[in-house]
Formats: C-alpha cells, sequence, structure tokens
C-alpha cells in the first residue's frame, strides 16, 4: 500500500494542467510553459507552510502570471517576437483528424487574438476564467478586486469577444 499523497502532491494533480494552459496565453511555446509552471510549483514549495489554504489558487495563478510576464520580457530582449505569430497549444485529442486539428488551430488562434484585443483587467479575468477556471472568489482575490466586478469584467470581456467573433465570421 503506498502512503497517501501530500497536499503538494495533490495541489499538483489539481492544478499544473489549468496553470500549463493558462501560462500558454502568455507564451507560445509549450516548453517554456511547462517551465514557468514547474517554476511556479517551486515557488509554491517554500511558501506552502504560510498560505491560507483558501487562498492557495489565486496565489498560483498570480505567481504563474508574474513569471508568465518575466519569461516574456526576458525573452522579448533576446528575440523580437511577431505577435500575428503565436499559437495556443492544448492539450492532444484522442485522434483528431488532419483538417479537424487545422480547424482547431485556426479557431484558437483566432480566439486568442480577440481575446488579446480586450481591455487589460477584461482580459485577465477572462483568462482566469475560461482558461485557468478558476471561480469568481478566486479570479477577485488573483486580482484584488471585488467579485462584483469579476463578473461585469467577465459579461463585457465575453460581451464584447461575441460582437468581435461575429463582425469577424460575417467578414469571411
Amino acid at each position: 500500500m503506498s502512503p497517501p499523497p501530500s497536499s503538494f502532491e495533490t495541489l499538483l494533480d489539481r492544478f499544473q494542467r489549468p496553470l500549463i494552459r493558462y501560462s500558454l496565453t502568455f507564451t507560445p511555446n509549450l516548453e517554456d510553459a511547462r517551465d514557468i509552471v514547474q517554476d511556479t510549483f517551486i515557488k509554491l514549495a517554500s511558501a506552502l507552510p504560510s498560505l491560507d489554504p483558501d487562498r492557495i489558487a489565486p496565489w498560483l495563478f498570480t505567481v504563474c502570471k508574474n513569471q508568465s510576464v518575466d519569461h516574456h520580457r526576458k525573452l522579448h530582449r533576446l528575440i523580437p517576437m511577431d505577435s500575428a505569430t503565436l499559437e495556443l497549444e492544448s492539450p492532444p485529442d484522442p485522434a483528431p483528424s488532419p483538417s479537424e486539428d487545422l480547424e482547431h488551430a485556426e479557431t484558437a488562434t483566432a480566439l486568442h487574438h480577440l481575446i488579446n484585443q480586450l481591455p487589460d483587467r477584461q482580459r485577465e479575468a477572462v483568462k482566469l476564467k475560461f482558461i485557468a477556471g478558476l471561480d469568481y472568489k478566486q479570479i477577485s482575490q488573483a486580482m484584488d478586486t471585488t467579485i462584483g466586478n469579476v463578473g461585469y469584467l467577465i459579461h463585457h470581456g465575453v460581451q464584447a469577444l461575441r460582437q468581435k467573433w461575429t463582425a469577424q465570421e460575417t467578414q469571411a
């Protein structure tokens, strides 16, 4: 019989994939996103004893965001990037066809582009809700705002995305 998983292992299992998806909104490279998440969990290992259990998720996403931004700044100093070439990567599906892969990648790229056009606070709230999977309370803690403001930001962000997506579809 194996020993029960530690609190750290439980957190790793619960948040590793959402953090990688969230980090991919800042970097186009899956390996870079994994490195960022690894650095986030290294910081968690030393901070875990002092963290409030109810604030661990917002803490993780805040640290991941900061690590991602730092990585992005470092990368920009080294290699200028064209934002039009960024793509969202997603976990592999169980055997999609090449045409489905292409359609999914095009949709993800278009959606990523539209999300990046949102105002900063709306963009952050939308990413934390739909990419990271946080609830409103966790988002309010991560963004240091009220739950009501989170609802407002997400509502208006989604509304703006819907309008932009519709306008894009009618042009195509």
